[in-house]
């Protein structure tokens, strides 16, 4: 179990960076200090903690039809292409959802009437975080579940391509996240704290080609604006 996991997250400057949309201009002595203090505080009061469980599912796809997938035993179906074809390989799913906690929300909010350019540097850094949490989580399940022979799937987030945002309202309530973790989200889809993710993960008794997310198999690919040099996104 991943108790230490706070530990674990370093805060990619270069993430931090890519988030605040930086493209290799020049930053002075100033500015680079402050995206350091910025790291460090946040790292400092961050409260990560995160709620996963694997469900098995079944596929759908008729003609004219949106492709359907429905997990068992939690009564939630799907209807999304992007989903069906992520999973296209894979008999089992996992829904995992991921907070920073409060605090660093106030700490964002605080700073954008006291200091606002620490405010954007700390949003940024909050940014990196939560995704270094889902990569900790995720990379600890494949391992975990590389010793039963099974393979995972990127992570897919509700809100992207063609899975609705307020798909998050049922995940979470199947997780039973706001107790379990605090993570509540709004009839709209909007999470509380802000600083959190819902994701889906497919799982496969063999192995799999979509095994990472590329700016070349992302919905967004064609606006996204944090896009990655190279050929894999922030997602």
């Amino acid at each position: 179990m991943l108790n230490n996991i706070k530990d674990l997250i370093e805060i990619d400057e270069r993430e931090v960076l890519r988030y605040l949309q930086y493209k290799n201009q020049n930053i002075d002595n100033n500015l680079s200090n402050k995206i350091k203090k910025c790291i460090e505080r946040t790292k400092e009061i961050i409260n990560p903690k995160f709620i996963i469980r694997k469900y098995g599912i079944k596929k759908s796809n008729t003609a004219n039809v949106k492709k359907e997938v429905y997990l068992e035993g939690v009564n939630l179906t799907l209807q999304s292409d992007d989903i069906y074809n992520l999973l296209l390989e894979c008999d089992e799913c996992i829904l995992m959802s991921v907070t920073l906690g409060l605090e660093i929300e106030r700490e964002i909010r605080k700073l954008t009437y006291t200091d606002l350019t620490k405010g954007i540097i700390t949003d940024a850094c909050a940014t990196t975080a939560v995704e270094e949490v889902c990569d900790i989580v995720q990379d600890h399940t494949a391992k975990k579940l590389l010793k039963e022979d099974k393979y995972i799937t990127y992570r897919y987030s509700p809100g992207y391509g063609d899975l609705p945002i307020e798909k998050n309202v049922d995940i979470n309530n199947i997780l039973n996240s706001q107790k379990e973790i605090g993570l509540t989200v709004t009839n709209n889809g909007i999470m509380i704290p802000r600083k959190s993710v819902v994701a889906l993960i497919g799982v496969s008794s063999k192995e799999i080609s979509n095994t990472k997310r590329s700016c070349e198999n992302c919905s967004n690919r064609y606006d996204c604006n944090y896009k990655r040099e190279g050929n894999t996104c922030g997602n």
